[in-house]
Parts: C-alpha cells; sequence; structure tokens
C-alpha cells in the first residue's frame, strides 16, 4: 500500500487563524492575574493545527515533511503580518477580544510573538 501525505490546500491554510484565535481564547480563559502577556511559537500553531486537521502528532514530522514545512511557512507569513499590524481584534457571540502584538524571540525561523490582552480604544504597553 503507497503511502500518501496529506496536502495543505490554500482552502485548508486559511483556517489557521482560527487555531490561532482558539488557543488565545484558551489562555486568556485560563490567565491568572500575574500573567500579563501569552507567548505562541509560529512552530507550536503549525503543529496544534496539523494535530487538530489530521491527527498527526510533531514526532511523525519527519515522515510529513513537506506537510509539517509548508503549515510552518503559513503559520510564520501570518506571524509576520500580525507582527506588522501589531494588534489583533475578533468578536465573537458574548465576548470581544483585543490583543496588542510584540515580537518575544525568533529562534532559527521560528517566531514567537507576545500577546498583551487589552481593552479595545486604549493603547497597549509591553509588559515589564
Amino acid at each position: 500500500m503507497a503511502f500518501k501525505e496529506p496536502v495543505a490546500t490554500p482552502s485548508i491554510l486559511a483556517t489557521v487563524p482560527d487555531i490561532l484565535r482558539k488557543a488565545l481564547q484558551e489562555n486568556i480563559d485560563m490567565a491568572s492575574a500575574q500573567k500579563k502577556s501569552i507567548l505562541i511559537s509560529s512552530n507550536s500553531l503549525a503543529n496544534r493545527f496539523i494535530l487538530e486537521r489530521w491527527d498527526i502528532r510533531p514526532s511523525q514530522r519527519r515522515r510529513y515533511r513537506n506537510l509539517f514545512m509548508t503549515v510552518r511557512r503559513h503559520c510564520r507569513s501570518i506571524f509576520e503580518n500580525l507582527l506588522a499590524r501589531k494588534r489583533i481584534t475578533w468578536e465573537t457571540e458574548d465576548e470581544s477580544y483585543f490583543f496588542g502584538i510584540f515580537r518575544f524571540d525568533e529562534v532559527r525561523g521560528n517566531l514567537i510573538l507576545g500577546f498583551v490582552p487589552a481593552t479595545k480604544g486604549t493603547e497597549w504597553a509591553l509588559p515589564r
């Protein structure tokens, strides 16, 4: 039986921002008063997306090399776009979310962004 790797089509990749929003919502719900920002890396977002979409674990990265490479590259471009905008906002049925964004680090192409919860209409500041 031949092995066939899943293909990350543009329509599938278009759902990556939904996974990011979901991760931010989960983190903001679990965040304590001491936690001032949420750190998310582009590779962890890609890993989470692949796990939720195709049930493929990061330990299987060698077997699905092209899939991981494509999704990680796409997540990095999303993060670069968000970093240029410096903020992200969206609304759900019961709540609206607003985050300021800053570059925390970049390690071998893995872009790590900090997301600072803020209120809409106010300036946000980097956590100290």
